[in-house]
């Protein structure tokens, strides 16, 4: 062959090469879930594929040495950066669509936003849908997170739809926050066009496949978030700094909840365990696998593990506790300013490397958001720490009172590391201690309690019926007709106190519903009060358990006092508060005393609430763990008026100047809340 022809022949294999080349990377791979006898199978490219996922774009190297397979985004901002970056690596990529939410001000009822809304989605799924590593589509990012407006599910279906229609090879998919019936009947009724559930659960994971069955979802589903314990579920300080998990516990609870759910139940996908990389959350440690300068921590040798079946070769340090004064989080650290305290960590090293310290002392963050949204980090205290050795060093605390928290880093030198960290609040130097120290115990058996284990009406020896509709909607402008032991709106049945409103006429009030009281039937000075609740669903809804004064010795609320044991408004789904009021501290001069939760199925499944009252503080548990605690201040009544008899309240409102905030539902009626148990067991040392 001369030269010329040789030539020819070489240009001719190179255009016939880049030709090939350049259509395979143009080529969709078709994703299809199938179903079988045992559950569901997600296929790729006609082969079984079960995601071993990340939400992140970082470090996606190690990802795909670790065992992993696929990423989750939260938007297209650089995707093609990121799906050329996965094919590279054989990695796949459920791409995330941005769409407005209700809490940011986006409003379903607009239709020309909802149109541009589609019209922008649809240019950006031309864009992207035949890149070969694309694998799904998530449609928004917890669109249920406090939204009111179920038209949101209305749009995610007719993106949805769009999405199949202009791309059939990959899968369609939106991202709930949490497990939750009313929001799973949705996307059942109104988003047909979907393939498949994404659920985001944190604490909860474990018990997200029965969930799913309790709330009638039997079909295929995947985890787009898990990981730690959140701050939301977590205990809580006095002073509401949340307390994160080390770097080991969470690397326990992150393989437990993986193998008790993800890995059993033949309808699940797969997932994406969260975070991939790092961010400040409440603080940069509680979500990332990664540190700031990109160290591994303990959970990413669990995700190897759980990925591939084997350890990695260099494993992580593992950290057993972190002290400061000798105490742990749970103990609540106060400090003088200026005073020294010692740190002991408790730390070793699996492989016996030498280990290497690093410690940070931050202001506790202010800037806390919601649903991820981006947090600013405090800026960090410097010349505070003075390291004695990699497990030990002294504390100067600061001189201005507040809260504070106390990061420890532990490396071994090999970009392997341990984390920790310690809440501790800073006391003025004349501050003294409500408390006095005093170990309280409780009776080991209920001393009153109803079991709710008969049938009709509730107890009559024990419940008495609020009438009527006074002072105004009983002070709080509400909109119902609270019945006299009328079977309409309560009964006990199958175990459980079932309180009931309807949307019915009564005595110019256009809803009913019960009010129980114990008063005269079940009056208590001090004690632990539990009650075992679910709340109803639907805005406009406001279900409470409190106590107020039997005799109102020092005059009429807020003089007296109030103790909420649970409360709950509808529009705020799975959000539920604790709280006192006193003449000092209440909601009508913004000062009143409270702690919120976010818990999973609050109106789901049954959660068990709590208070321990003594005369030297009340503090209030959500499934046992503490999130509210009041100090009496041995002041006078003003501030701790909780020094004479209360009662017990049971009832469900509708509307109200907090229940009715933003409006209500009339649609979701009968609405009922449900009971399984008071119980109060006597304080034994007071």
């Amino acid at each position: 062959m001369n030269w010329t022809k040789r030539i020819a022949w070489m240009v001719f294999l190179f255009i016939s090469t880049s030709t090939s080349l350049l259509a395979q990377r143009k080529t969709a791979i078709k994703a299809e879930i199938v179903k079988q006898k045992s559950g569901y199978v997600l296929k790729r490219g006609g082969k079984p594929y079960f995601i071993n996922g990340a939400g992140g774009t970082g470090y996606l190297d190690r990802l795909h040495a670790y065992g992993g397979n696929s990423i989750r985004t939260w938007s297209i901002d650089n995707a093609k950066r990121i799906l050329d970056e996965a094919q590279r690596l054989g990695l796949t990529v459920t791409l995330g669509i941005r769409m407005g939410t209700e809490r940011h001000g986006f409003d379903y009822n607009n239709p020309q936003a909802v149109a541009e809304q589609l019209e922008r989605v649809r240019k950006e799924v031309a864009e992207f849908k035949d890149h070969p590593a694309l694998l799904a589509w998530g449609i928004g990012n917890e669109l249920n997170l406090h939204y009111s407006n179920p038209k949101v599910w209305d749009a995610v279906n007719e993106v949805a739809a769009m999405i199949k229609k202009q791309d059939p090879n990959h899968l369609v998919t939106t991202m709930l926050a949490g497990v939750n019936k009313k929001e799973i009947d949705f996307i059942k009724a109104k988003c047909p066009a979907l393939d498949l559930l994404a659920v985001q659960v944190y604490g909860g994971l474990a018990s997200v496949p029965q969930q799913l069955r309790e709330a009638g979802w039997d079909k295929a589903y995947i985890v787009t978030e898990w990981g730690p314990t959140g701050h939301w579920e977590g205990p809580q300080t006095p002073w509401k700094a949340s307390i994160e998990e080390s770097s080991s516990e969470k690397a326990a609870v992150y393989k437990s909840r993986y193998q008790a759910s993800i890995a059993q139940d033949k309808n699940c996908l797969g997932s994406y365990v969260f975070l991939w990389g790092q961010k400040q959350e409440r603080t940069p440690t509680w979500y990332g696998l990664f540190t700031e300068q990109g160290e591994e921590s303990e959970v990413i040798d669990v995700m190897h593990y759980l990925w591939t079946g084997k350890e990695p070769q260099n494993r992580a340090p593992h950290l057993d506790a972190l002290l400061l004064d000798k105490k742990k989080a749970l103990d609540f650290i106060y400090l003088r300013p200026d005073q020294l305290y010692k740190i002991d960590v408790q730390v070793s090293d699996p492989d016996g490397d030498t280990l290497h310290t690093r410690w940070e002392l931050l202001p506790e963050s202010t800037d806390l958001k919601e649903g991820g949204d981006r947090e600013s980090r405090p800026a960090p205290i410097a010349g505070a720490v003075d390291p004695e050795s990699y497990n030990r060093a002294t504390l100067t605390a600061p001189a201005t009172p507040g809260a504070y928290r106390l990061f420890v880093y532990v490396t071994d030198g090999k970009n392997k590391v341990a984390t920790a960290n310690i809440p501790f609040y800073v006391q003025p130097a004349d501050a003294t201690t409500a408390t006095n120290g005093k170990s309280y115990r409780f009776s080991t058996q209920p001393t009153w309690a109803d079991e709710f284990d008969y049938k009709g009406l509730p107890d009559p020896k024990k419940w008495s019926y609020d009438v009527g509709s006074q002072n105004g909607g009983w002070g709080n402008n509400e909109l119902q007709y609270y019945t006299d032991a009328d079977s309409k709106n309560v009964k006990v049945e199958n175990g459980v106190l079932k309180i009931t409103a309807l949307k019915e006429e009564k005595e110019g009030m256009n809803y009913t519903s019960t009010r129980l009281v114990s008063k005269g039937k079940g009056d208590f000075l001090y004690g632990r009060f539990e009650v075992r609740a679910k709340v109803p669903y639907g805005r406009g809804t406001w279900p409470a358990v409190w106590m107020l004064p039997t005799d109102w010795v020092y005059g009429g609320w807020p003089n007296s006092g109030e103790i909420d044991i649970l409360e709950h408004v509808g529009y705020d789904q799975n959000v539920v508060h604790i709280s006192v009021h006193t003449k000092d501290y209440h909601h009508s001069v913004g000062t009143q005393k409270t702690a919120v939760k976010k818990i999973q199925g609050a109106s789901d499944t049954f959660h068990l609430y709590r208070i321990d009252w003594t005369p030297d503080y009340i503090k209030g548990f959500v499934d046992d763990i503490e999130i509210f605690h009041f100090d009496n201040e041995k002041k006078d009544f003003k501030a701790w008026p909780f020094d004479q008899k209360f009662h017990w309240l049971i009832n469900l409102a509708v509307g109200g100047f907090w229940g009715g905030h933003k409006g209500i539902d009339d649609g979701i009626f009968p609405a009922s809340m449900e009971v399984d148990y008071v119980r109060v067991y006597d304080l034994v040392n007071p």
